[in-house]
């Protein structure tokens, strides 16, 4: 039997290592697929496969028809031997006529309880075969429709490569083992076995060889060999293919990607198929990826409408269900004119894509999931798809310039003369997965007035909302004193912008304490718990007062920055009102990917970021809006400025300058005798004086 190499060993195209998942196991969230396989289907699979089986042994394989090269149509097993060479070398170059020619199916919907019937491919199907086939393509990533026949045609594909390719090992991937090995390695093995024995190759069980033949490892005599795992390790072989089945639903698959990576950087190939679970850490992020064209994947989108057991009657609605909706006949349509009407704003639709919505009792998210290859639709999104489809719609604007050293700040809107701006900061330790950020958000205050009924009486209130706008962001991995330096620069640039430092973690401590130093004086204070944090700021505490529930007045002590701690649930509820009321707009693409894998959480955090995913411009942006919208109304800060934090002051700032780092531009350098009119401490002079005198004595 001749073979021929499909993958050239000398392949030199490597994988994009830049977004391959860290293996942190910190507290965010696993990856929990939110929408179930569903039960009943699962069931009914399964009772389908055994009956396939049964079939099979009674009826045994339909016998393959050829028509040789002499024109002559034969039986498979009246071929020649030259005939049988010749095709050996057909099937070896053409994956689509051996799988159509040799490879037989169950379809369910022929005769009473179903059939075998030769494996004759959709169009949609052959291309998939033509997009593994081609050399350059190593790496595949398919977002599939549930029941596309995705996987049973990737398995013929796997059955061809391991009988026509030397020294081959394919690893067939599944969230369980029972998975990979009941159900695709079957397939695979099922389908070389049911193949003429002069076009199959002998596994161990029929060679001299005594190879070891187990139901997850297959060795064949041409030298290749199936392997099934879960998506939990990939011990014990080094694939030159990897075939990932169901990628998006291993809930750790972030864990077991990693660690299969080095395996195949040297020239292995890999093919990830799937349905969507939401925005996952494994197959979202290389879908995307891909399309973005920032990794070497190649994308493959899959659509009901494009498959003929489904697409019957077929039509096209805007507005669905409301009057004005708008209905356009299909009339066989081209994929590239389907894709486009839906680029317009198009649903498909028909009859059997109702009845799938009745099936899914009118539960969206899982039509989302299973119909519509939604990754925002099938997950657990804390802000709504309909939400971060309208960010994306109308409100993301690329900026109109990039500025500081590494062009990390994004510029929306210049400074404007009068309005008052709102400076949100989350500090990182400047390495690392964590970055630092800076939301520069232009406030206006709106005054709404409503009609409300209350004891059955109606009247007329006034109600105070603010606007908020995104203008800038810094999102970068600086130290936080360099945090405190950017955000000098640009709060002084935008009206002396009222500074929100998030103190948790206590990275924002030392942000904080710099900005003091730097004589920033626009400082957001609050009333802090945490001991840590106020022992390290003790020198900047301010007298305020305090407003009980009673109605009493209490005194008490603010330190600059916000700790969220147990307010975490009413900061990111906070931002998430916000969002869905318009009372925020959000310019940022960053932002934007942060939110949409910003995800529901059962217990007290109420929402986090997903693993490997990251939320470092949400909280600045949530911190930045719960302020602006409790605390800074919560606490009346005393006008006087404690002796603490004066002294504290003179104690930075008896330097003839500041050393502050060269690298940031048009910062005035400040101290207590400055008489710039930046000084903020000319004013008020004398008090130095005064505190002076007393340390003196």
């Amino acid at each position: 039997m001749s073979n021929t190499n499909f993958d050239a060993d000398s392949e030199k195209n490597s994988i994009n290592l830049n977004n391959v998942p860290e293996t942190d196991d910190s507290d965010f969230p696993e990856h929990i697929p939110l929408v179930p396989y569903n039960a009943q289907r699962e069931k009914e699979k399964e009772e389908a496969r055994k009956l396939a089986k049964k079939l099979r042994k009674s009826s045994g394989n339909i016998e393959p028809i050829i028509v040789t090269k002499d024109d002559k149509v034969k039986k498979a097993s009246e071929l020649t031997y030259d005939e049988q060479e010749d095709e050996i070398i057909r099937c070896a170059a053409n994956p689509i006529y051996f799988i159509e020619t040799y490879l037989t199916i169950f379809d369910q919907t022929q005769g009473t309880a179903g059939m075998i019937v030769p494996f004759k491919l959709f169009d949609f199907q052959k291309e998939l075969i033509n997009t593994y086939h081609k050399p350059e393509n190593r790496f595949v990533v398919a977002n599939k429709y549930r029941q596309a026949g995705v996987s049973t045609t990737t398995c013929a594909y796997i059955a061809w490569y391991v009988m026509f390719n030397r020294n081959r090992a394919v690893a067939i991937v599944a969230d369980k083992l029972e998975t990979a090995t009941g159900e695709l390695m079957s397939d695979v093995v099922e389908f070389i076995e049911s193949c003429p024995s002069w076009l199959r190759p002998k596994t161990g069980r029929n060679t001299e060889k005594n190879l070891k033949d187990t139901q997850k490892l297959k060795i064949y005599d041409n030298d290749s060999k199936l392997g099934a795992f879960a998506s939990k390790t990939l011990r014990g072989m080094t694939p030159t293919l990897l075939f990932w089945d169901e990628t998006a639903w291993a809930e750790k698959g972030d864990k077991f990607w990693t660690a299969a990576l080095p395996a195949l950087v040297t020239g292995g190939r890999a093919i990830m198929v799937s349905t969507p679970s939401g925005l996952d850490a494994v197959f979202y992020k290389t879908f995307m990826g891909a399309r973005k064209g920032e990794n070497n994947f190649h994308a493959v989108e899959l659509w009901w409408y494009n498959d003929p057991r489904y697409n019957q009657g077929l039509y096209w609605v805007k507005n669905k269900d409301k009057q004005n909706e708008i209905r356009l006949e299909d009339e066989g349509r081209s994929r590239e004119q389907r894709l486009q009407l839906i680029e317009d704003g198009w649903e498909a639709t028909n009859e059997w894509f109702d009845e799938q919505i009745r099936n899914a009792n009118g539960d969206m998210r899982k039509v989302a999931q299973e119909l519509l290859c939604s990754f925002l639709g099938s997950g657990d999104n804390f802000i709504a798809e309909e939400y971060l489809k309208r960010i994306e719609d109308d409100e993301i604007l690329p900026p109109i310039r990039q500025e500081y050293l590494d062009n990390n700040m994004w510029i929306w809107e210049e400074p404007i003369v009068g309005e008052d701006y709102i400076m949100a900061l989350d500090a990182s330790p400047g390495h690392g997965e964590d970055n630092s950020t800076l939301n520069m958000l232009k406030t206006t205050e709106v005054i709404e007035e409503k009609i409300i009924t209350k004891n059955g009486k109606t009247k007329k209130v006034k109600i105070k909302r603010h606007k908020v706008e995104q203008v800038a962001e810094y999102y970068g991995k600086v130290t936080p004193q360099m945090l405190a330096e950017i955000a000098y620069q640009y709060g002084k640039r935008y009206n002396d912008a009222y500074a929100v430092v998030d103190i948790t973690g206590g990275y924002g401590v030392q942000t904080v304490e710099k900005l003091l130093e730097f004589g920033y004086e626009n400082v957001h204070y609050a009333e802090v718990s945490h001991k840590p944090s106020r022992d390290r700021l003790q020198g900047y505490i301010k007298k305020g007062q305090k407003v009980m529930p009673d109605g009493t007045v209490i005194n008490v002590d603010l330190i600059p920055g916000f700790f969220i701690g147990n307010n975490r649930p009413s900061v990111v509820l906070e931002m998430q009102r916000a969002i869905h009321l318009k009372d925020v707009i959000i310019r940022s693409m960053r932002l934007l990917d942060e939110l949409k894998t910003f995800v529901t959480v059962p217990g007290n955090r109420v929402a986090d970021h997903k693993r490997t995913f990251h939320d470092d411009s949400i909280m600045g942006l949530a911190l930045g809006l719960y302020v602006l919208n409790f605390d800074m109304a919560r606490f009346k800060q005393s006008k006087g400025i404690t002796e603490k934090m004066l002294n504290a002051i003179i104690t930075n700032n008896t330097i003839a300058e500041m050393k502050i780092n060269k690298e940031v531009k048009n910062k005035p350098v400040i101290s207590p005798n400055s008489v710039s009119p930046l000084n903020p401490y000319g004013a008020n002079a004398w008090l130095f004086n005064e505190i002076k005198d007393k340390n003196k004595r």
